[in-house]
Formats: C-alpha cells, structure tokens, sequence
C-alpha cells in the first residue's frame, strides 16, 4: 500500500482556470484533493463536468490523466475512477459535498480503505494571491520582511508534494521559528543574508532524525528554492505568505 500511495502522492497539481471557473458554486470545474492517508496528505487533480446530474471529468496522475463518471444532486457529487498501479486494477470512489470553492468528503480505494479529503477549487488559490502579496510584499520588489505565518509546499520527486505551514521571526540577519507538517511540529534556526535565505531543523520519523537543510531566494511575493533531505538527495520548495 506504501508504493501505491507513494505513486499517488505525486499528482500534479492544476494550477490554471478561468474567472468564470472561480465563480461556480458546484461541483464543476478544476480541483485540488487533499487526501489523508496512513502515509501522510496525498494531492489529486480533479477536473469535472456536470450535465444535468450526470458527471464526467478527469483525475490526473502521474501516468497520465484517468477518466472519472459519476453523478451530482445539489452540491453532492459521487464519482469513480479506475487506475492501475504496477499492474494492480483499483477503483477510487470519491464522493464529497461542495461548499463554495472548497469540498469536503470520503475516497475510498480499492479494498485499501476510505480516506477523508478536503477540496480547493483551483481558481480560489489564484484569487488569495493579491491578498498575498499585500502582506508586507512591494509589487515588483522582493519581500523584505519574513515575519509571520508562511505556507509551504516542498515537492519530492517521485513522492509528490507535502505541505507544511512556517512560523518565521526575522532579527536582522537572524532567523527562528517553527515548521508544522505530517512529521509534527519541529523548531529551525537559521539566517536571512541579502535576498537569501536558509534554515535547518530535524524531522521525527520511526527511523529517527532526519536533518533538513533549506536554502532559498526572496522575490517579490514568495520564497522558493531547495531542500536537502538527509539520506534523500534535494527537493524543491516554495513558501507564500498566509492569508492569516
């Protein structure tokens, strides 16, 4: 199951729609899933198309993207998707109840289990972003101050995306704070020189402590760079302000 949700976890993300897409209040349109699992959050790329109570759509992963059917009554979409993973025939059965731009509901998988989700339509993300950079952030300068609360997305190859959330206090050169994700809460320290900057901390895991370094450049609206894992090689990530 660790190999199936590993293959899973590195669903691409949609990133694109239109103004019109944003405005839905149903179950159409463009979707991220975040999915809890034994072996942390999991994103899936979910498109659906309603006509009259009957849904079609799309499930993206890495081998390629999946066609999905089901149906909608309201805001309550049910749909199923069948995928196969190293020559193993699974059925997805996803059904959740929209409110707004988010979802919220159950994916069951195969004989593996039911796991719950929450959804974000794709075009909400787009719009909290001049929210974003409004927060201590000059159009066209980089961001000069890091306090605060930061969200952050660190893509593994072959693993996909695990998102974590960063508490950042900025003392001149000087940087702490914390880092919350699927390994806990850890504590890092490091420093914030010119447009560069880099902090260290240690993830539990069952295997013990994992060392993490982060390096990274300062643009106008986010902080992005790389990840050296111990033991794993380098990841990218990428940290844009919360919206609070």
């Amino acid at each position: 199951m660790k190999k199936i949700f590993g293959v899973l976890a590195a669903s691409a993300m949609l990133a694109l729609t239109s103004a019109s897409a944003f405005a839905q209040s149903g179950p159409a349109g463009e979707w991220t899933l975040a999915m809890s699992t034994p072996q942390g959050t999991t994103n899936v790329a979910l498109s659906l198309k309603v006509t009259g109570d009957k849904v079609t759509g799309e499930m993206n992963s890495p081998m390629g993207p999946v066609a999905v059917a089901g149906t909608a009554a309201g805001n309550d979409v049910n749909v199923t998707a069948d995928i196969s993973v190293q020559g193993m025939a699974l059925t997805f059965v996803i059904g959740g109840k929209v409110d707004g731009n988010t979802m919220a509901g159950t994916v069951k998988v195969g004989d593996f289990g039911e796991f719950p989700f929450t959804g974000t339509r794709a075009g909400a993300a787009a719009a909290a972003a001049p929210a974003a950079a409004a927060a201590g952030t000059t159009a066209g300068a980089a961001i000069t101050d890091l306090n605060g609360k930061w969200d952050i997305k660190i893509v593994i190859a072959g693993m996909g995306e695990m998102p974590a959330v960063a508490v950042m206090k900025q003392a001149g050169e000087k940087l702490t704070g914390t880092i919350s994700g699927p390994a806990g809460e850890m504590a890092f320290a490091g420093t914030v020189v010119g447009k560069t900057v880099k902090f260290d901390f240690e993830a539990d895991t069952p295997q013990g402590k994992l060392p993490v370094s982060m390096t990274g450049d300062i643009g106008a609206t986010s902080v992005s760079g790389k990840a050296s894992i111990a033991g794993m090689g380098e990841a990218d990530w990428t940290a844009t302000r919360a919206a609070n």
